[in-house]
C-alpha cells in the first residue's frame, strides 16, 4: 500500500521578463494589459479551432449548462453525458484534423488561464473564468485530460479546472541583480532614471522576441525609435525561499501540477497501469465546477475537498 504523503503541487516561481509592479496604478495597468491581450489570444485560439472544423464545428458537443453547480450529483450527471456526446463526436473527426486542432486549443487553454491570474480582481473576472471552461472542455473532449503516475508513487494532474480554481500562488524571496531595460548595462552602472521614458530602437533579441514589448507577435517595427520607460530586470536569480499567498506579485506564479488523490482506487495496479500508459482522466472540465476556492483559512490539507472536484469518478479514455 502506498503511503499517503497528503496534497503536493508543482509550481510556476518566475518566468523571464519584465518585473510587474509590486502596486498601485503601474500595477493596475500591467495586469489590464496582459490580461486582456492573455483572453484575446484565447478567444483567437479557440476560433481557429472552430475554423478548422468547419461544417462538423456545429455538431460539436454544447457547453449548455451553468459553470458552478454545488451539487455533486448533478455536476456528475452533466459530466457522464458530455463524455458520451465528445466520444460519438471525435469519431467523426480526421485524425489530421485532430493534429491540427490540438496545439491550438491548448493555448487557448493556457491564454485564458494566464487570464485569469492577470484579472482576478478585475470586471473581466469571469470572462476567463468562462473562457478556461470553454477552452478545456473542447481539450478534454478531443484530447483527455490526463491522470499520470509518477516515479514518486503519487498521482498528479495539471487539469485546468482544478489547477486553475485553487486561487493561490507563491512569492519568492530572491537575491538577483537587475539590468536596465533601456541599455542593459546594470541599474546602479547606467545613466538612466527608472520610470523616466527614453528612445529605443526596436529590435528583435535571439528568440524573437520584441525589445519593446517583449512579445513574439506585436506592431513594433524593427529599426523604429519608441518612447519607452526604463525598468530593471531580474538576471542571475536565485530564490532563497518560497511563500504561498493569496495575491502573487509575479502574477503567474501559479499551481501547475497537483497530486491527484484516487483514494483505494489508487492502489488497483489497473489503474497505475493506465495511468502510466497516458489512458487514465478525470472528467473535470466536461461540466461544471464548484466554484473558485479562494484559499481563505490556508489550509492546503483541506484542499483536496474544495479544488479536486472529480476525485471520485475516472475514465480510461
Amino acid at each position: 500500500m502506498t503511503e499517503r504523503r497528503g496534497l503536493q503541487y508543482k509550481m510556476l516561481i518566475l518566468q523571464w521578463g519584465p518585473i510587474p509592479p509590486s502596486g498601485g496604478p503601474h500595477r493596475e495597468r500591467y495586469l489590464d494589459h496582459y490580461g486582456r491581450a492573455s483572453l484575446q489570444t484565447a478567444e483567437d485560439e479557440y476560433d481557429e479551432v472552430v475554423r478548422l472544423l468547419g461544417t462538423d464545428g456545429a455538431h460539436m458537443p454544447a457547453l449548455d449548462f451553468d459553470l458552478v453547480e454545488n451539487d455533486d450529483r448533478a455536476r456528475r450527471a452533466i459530466q457522464r453525458q458530455k463524455r458520451a456526446e465528445w466520444l460519438a463526436f471525435q469519431s467523426t473527426i480526421d485524425t489530421e484534423v485532430q493534429d491540427a486542432i490540438e496545439p491550438h486549443i491548448r493555448k487557448s487553454v493556457s491564454a485564458a488561464m494566464d487570464a485569469l491570474n492577470y484579472l482576478e480582481d478585475h470586471p473581466l473576472r469571469e470572462d476567463a473564468h468562462a473562457a478556461i471552461h470553454r477552452a478545456a472542455f473542447v481539450k478534454r473532449g478531443l484530447f483527455g485530460c490526463p491522470i499520470t503516475y509518477s516515479e514518486d508513487e503519487e498521482y498528479w494532474t495539471d487539469c485546468p479546472i482544478n489547477v486553475s480554481h485553487l486561487r493561490m500562488g507563491v512569492s519568492a524571496g530572491l537575491v538577483s541583480d537587475f539590468e536596465c531595460s533601456i541599455c542593459g548595462k546594470l541599474v546602479e552602472d547606467c545613466d538612466h532614471e527608472m520610470r523616466e521614458y527614453y528612445p529605443k530602437i526596436a529590435d528583435r533579441d535571439a528568440e524573437g522576441r520584441c525589445t519593446i514589448c517583449h512579445e513574439t507577435e506585436c506592431h513594433h517595427p524593427v529599426g523604429e525609435t519608441i518612447l519607452v520607460e526604463a525598468w530593471a530586470s531580474a538576471r542571475n536569480v536565485k530564490a532563497n525561499e518560497v511563500s504561498m499567498v493569496a495575491r502573487p506579485r509575479y502574477p503567474l506564479a501559479r499551481i501547475v501540477e497537483k497530486s491527484f488523490d484516487l483514494g483505494r482506487a489508487g492502489e488497483d495496479t489497473r489503474v497505475r497501469d493506465a495511468a502510466k500508459r497516458g489512458l487514465l482522466n478525470c472528467d473535470g472540465d466536461l461540466g461544471p465546477c464548484k466554484g473558485f476556492n479562494e484559499m481563505t483559512d490556508w489550509d492546503l490539507r483541506s484542499a483536496s475537498s474544495s479544488d479536486d472536484n472529480e476525485a471520485q469518478e475516472i475514465d480510461l479514455f
